[in-house]
């Protein structure tokens, strides 16, 4: 007889194995140039709505921790963008319109724009000047969005990993820009 708890797991195990999946597909080189772009990029902007954005605000914080100069668009101590900065915008349908915004604004201030989104044919995708894709396809759009999310983290983590290395990040300088009031 089934549990409660087995179908918790069953369903955790679901999704891991649709991630997977997802990452199994993803264009590594497209993340690699990614990660040759943000050491070159004045400043980066990392943006996205809802659950895409806490991908956004996690991926910011490991570029500080690389050493990189990185902000949240949004935030009261974010700069004026321009020529020389990138902007990161992430959204699993590429059609959110805050986020569609952003990518246009950027672009019009000068700045470049990397997008990353399961889909290659949406507006952001358009819009950008280069487009990541990962390949996250579940007709059910709210499971998708979750496979993408989760997907987007694990492969910025790899371009971090990357970063470090090439930058010789050692684990003190990392815990010196670790942050340290709480």
């Amino acid at each position: 007889m089934s549990t409660e708890k087995d179908a918790v797991q069953l369903a955790g195990q679901q999704l891991l194995d649709r991630i997977a999946g997802v990452m199994r597909r993803v264009e590594w080189a497209d993340f690699l140039e990614l990660a040759d772009r943000l050491p070159r990029a004045r400043r980066t902007f990392v943006w996205g709505a809802g659950r895409s954005g806490l991908v956004a605000r996690s991926f910011g914080m490991r570029l500080m921790h690389a050493g990189l100069t990185a902000y949240i668009p949004g935030e009261t101590i974010t700069p004026a963008t321009g020529p020389g900065d990138l902007l990161v915008a992430i959204s699993c349908t590429g059609k959110t319109g805050i986020s569609d915004y952003f990518v246009q604004r950027a672009r019009q201030l000068g700045a470049a724009v990397v997008v990353i989104t399961s889909d290659a044919a949406s507006p952001m995708a358009h819009d950008g000047d280069k487009t990541v894709l990962v390949p996250a396809d579940d007709d059910d759009i709210v499971f998708r969005a979750a496979i993408f999310e989760h997907a987007t983290s694990l492969c910025l983590d790899a371009v971090f990993n990357v970063l470090s290395e090439r930058l010789k990040l050692d684990q003190t300088a990392f815990w010196q820009r670790h942050a340290n009031l709480e």
